[in-house]
């Protein structure tokens, strides 16, 4: 089966940047609000951007999440409304998901690769978010389902620190919920592998190097959404303008756990290589064992062939032809040369158990 890159929208070849026009038709609205501080909240499902005022009157943070990208009306009318910076918006129209951050005067941008929750190869959309004095925006690139269901179960039960901090707070937890949603994914393939390790070491059948490729590619997918959030994740622990000393921290625990997953990556990978060369080796090694038993068997009816071959032309005058115990000295002396092949190939070896023999491997490591 052939693996193509997916197809991503990109910028329009002369376009103006910050430009807004999209080429999408008009898409309908699709955002849901949390206003919230310490002692009440506000969830609401928009139909306009235009209520958001009214909504959000008299509470501190303002949660505002896009399920699927807005076109580029939308968009505009959040620049208009929230002063972002039409080249942020710009990357959210023509998602790049590669994890990035870009402060502007008024908003920090930051973007980050978030896994899709389904069945499946592993698949990431771009997730955006916008960090403002009393604000967060996030725009999701799919329409359906994310990450991000934890987040809003805190805001709604109040539990944890997000009701009681600021936007800032709320930019860590969604960047840290999307961060813990990679370990279940890493963990299953890192058990993938180990099957696929067990596969090969352990069994007698051939084996399967395109689960072992499957596997590779899976691994770079993920180191390659993974690895750029490190870099991002380096630059936001230095941004004292927008995180103050306790939200750094936070941050910091969140780069651990991405260095921690890099680490699990680049460890699995290692393994996967090893397996695909482990299993050509043990290809080849089959290979040399047919080769080996084949040569056998030509060698022991080379002499064979020729003792045969040498009674079989018929001449008048050849000797033994009209001894009597001539054909039984003849078969005679062709079973004793295969015998004696035989034993020369059995003190050299050749006759040893198989190195692909499971039963023997392990009980070699008892």
């Amino acid at each position: 089966m052939s693996r193509r890159r997916p197809r991503r929208r990109v910028h329009p070849v002369g376009a103006v940047p910050g430009a807004l026009e999209s080429s999408q038709s008009h898409v309908p609205l699709n955002a849901e609000l949390f206003a919230f501080g310490p002692d009440r909240c506000v969830e609401k499902s928009l139909t306009s951007l235009d209520e958001i005022p009214k909504l959000r009157e008299g509470l501190p943070v303002l949660w505002l999440n896009f399920d699927g990208t807005p076109d580029g009306a939308t968009l505009e009318q959040l620049r208009t409304q929230f002063n972002l910076h039409p080249l942020a918006l710009e990357d959210v129209l023509h998602p790049t998901q590669r994890a990035k951050v870009e402060p502007f005067a008024s908003a920090l941008f930051l973007v980050i690769p978030m896994p899709i929750a389904r069945e499946g190869p592993f698949e990431t959309e771009q997730l955006a978010i916008f960090l403002g004095a009393d604000f967060v925006i996030s725009i999701q690139q799919q329409p359906e389902g994310d990450c991000l269901d934890c987040v809003r179960e805190r805001i709604r039960q109040r539990s944890g620190r997000v009701r009681e901090k600021g936007a800032a707070y709320l930019t860590f937890a969604l960047i840290d919920a999307v961060i813990d949603h990679y370990f279940p994914l890493v963990n299953a393939l890192g058990e993938r592998v180990d099957a696929i390790e067990d596969a090969v070491v352990g069994a007698n059948a051939p084996p399967d190097m395109f689960a072992i490729r499957d596997a590779k590619h899976e691994l770079a997918k993920m180191r390659q959404a993974v690895w750029p959030m490190r870099d991002a994740l380096t630059a936001l622990t230095t941004m004292e303008a927008w995180f103050d000393l306790e939200h750094r921290v936070f941050l910091r625990n969140a780069l651990d756990h991405v260095i921690r997953l890099i680490d699990m990556l680049d460890s699995d990978r290692m393994l996967a290589s090893d397996l695909m060369e482990l299993a050509i080796a043990i290809a080849n090694a089959r290979l040399g064992e047919v080769t080996k038993i084949l040569t056998m068997i030509a060698t022991i009816f080379i002499p064979l062939t020729f003792i045969a071959g040498v009674y079989g032309m018929n001449f008048e005058f050849m000797p033994e032809l009209a001894w009597r115990y001539g054909y039984l000295f003849a078969l005679i002396g062709m079973l004793a040369i295969a015998l004696g092949l035989l034993v020369l190939f059995w003190r050299r070896g050749w006759f040893a158990p198989s190195v692909f023999n499971a039963a023997r491997r392990r009980a070699k490591t008892l």
